[in-house]
């Protein structure tokens, strides 16, 4: 069976980003007033942000959180990523990669998404 749990592992800069992208993604993807799924989609992602924040600080580098919204949160960081390339224009590839590894439980710094975006930069 496969575990319920999956473990985030980062610095609290990129537990910033990771809870501002599930948040922005909530308030565009289920905007207020929407249907009654698409306001439970809203609670649990806004609800997950704050389990995050709350979880990574600078005692604490990781936390658990459900495996159940794992999809709303790799679309939230499409959505942040995308929206990062448009009015950056350049491309975010290693960026995303790293934070499809964090979904899988690898760790994620601040310094090692510095040094992916370098990459993306220069191509």
């Amino acid at each position: 069976m496969a575990a319920k749990k999956i473990t985030l592992r980062c610095d609290v800069p990129v537990r910033d980003i990771v809870c501002c992208a599930i948040r922005d993604y909530a308030r565009a993807a289920y905007p207020q007033g929407g249907s009654e799924c698409a306001q439970v989609a809203r609670y649990t992602l806004l609800e997950l942000a704050d389990e995050i924040n709350t979880g990574i600080n600078d005692e604490s580098h990781a936390v658990e959180i459900s495996r159940r919204p794992r999809a709303m949160v790799r679309a939230a960081f499409e959505y942040y990523f995308n929206r990062l390339d448009d009015t950056g224009g350049a491309t975010s590839s290693r960026q995303r990669q790293l934070f499809d590894e964090l979904l899988g439980e690898q760790p994620l710094t601040l310094a090692e998404l510095q040094a992916a975006a370098e990459q993306d930069r220069a191509g």
